[in-house]
């Protein structure tokens, strides 16, 4: 017969289980760029791995690489270093017009499932644009197609995910504002699901940044290269906006 302190450990031992699985199960990866830069200037590129509303010091670290894609489409690696909890780059870019970021994770075995995770972000360097922009080329995307501005000072922006460049049809994306203009601390407003055409329209204040995180779920027969055992892999993706 068990004990009822047996009982007791057994049972705080499956809470901290699922209380890790938990908190590990929500992490997704962003980078944060500015929106606009002059060019030649240096400016700072930070990457997180994280929730997007988890105070600073309580973020984890992951191993993460960066690229930037420029106006003529080419793309370069950028070396990043370490903080306590996040990644950064500095870096100038040469080319007016708008650079898109790539930011990409070593894909992540969780019991039976494969995680892999992708962000973006955009940055304008001279004469700023729009946060319209074409997607990266990540297996899963959340990209820009259309914006319009309101007459009270807000945004309507449409939003389309894609899945290895086709539109996906009822995809989940939780809206995170930041709760101030230049901080990297935000809070989940809003949580909104794709058309047939892998598209939905959110209402956003430039005075905030915005991380709009998505994830798809597939079974690891679908998916080239996954590992022995797979059943199923996760994809996870975030798009960055700065506030302009």
């Amino acid at each position: 017969m068990v004990n009822n302190k047996a009982k007791r450990t057994g049972t705080l031992t499956f809470l901290l289980v699922l209380l890790v699985s938990s908190t590990a199960w929500a992490h997704c990866i962003w980078v944060e760029a500015p929106y606009q830069v002059s060019q030649d200037e240096m400016f700072s590129v930070l990457a997180f791995y994280a929730h997007p509303d988890d105070p600073m010091e309580d973020r984890d670290m992951t191993e993460l690489s960066l690229h930037v894609i420029g106006p003529d489409g080419a793309a370069q690696p950028v070396d990043m270093a370490r903080a306590a909890t996040y990644q950064y780059a500095s870096m100038a870019l040469d080319q007016e017009g708008q650079w898109r970021l790539a930011l990409e994770r070593e894909p992540n075995r969780y019991r039976l499932q494969e995680i892999r995770d992708f962000g973006s972000s955009i940055v304008w360097v001279g004469e700023a644009g729009t946060w319209v922009h074409e997607p990266v080329g990540l297996s899963l995307e959340i990209a820009v197609v259309s914006e319009d501005q309101r007459a009270d000072g807000l945004v309507d922006l449409t939003l389309a995910v894609h899945y290895e460049g086709e539109p996906v049809s009822g995809a989940e994306i939780e809206v995170f504002q930041s709760l101030a203009e230049d901080i990297t601390l935000y809070d989940e407003v809003d949580e909104v699901e794709t058309d047939a055409q892998g598209q939905v329209m959110v209402t956003v204040n430039p005075e905030h940044r915005y991380v709009f995180e998505t994830d798809h779920r597939l079974p690891a027969r679908e998916v080239s290269g996954t590992g022995t055992f797979i059943t199923e892999v996760r994809f996870r993706s975030t798009l960055a906006l700065a506030n302009r």
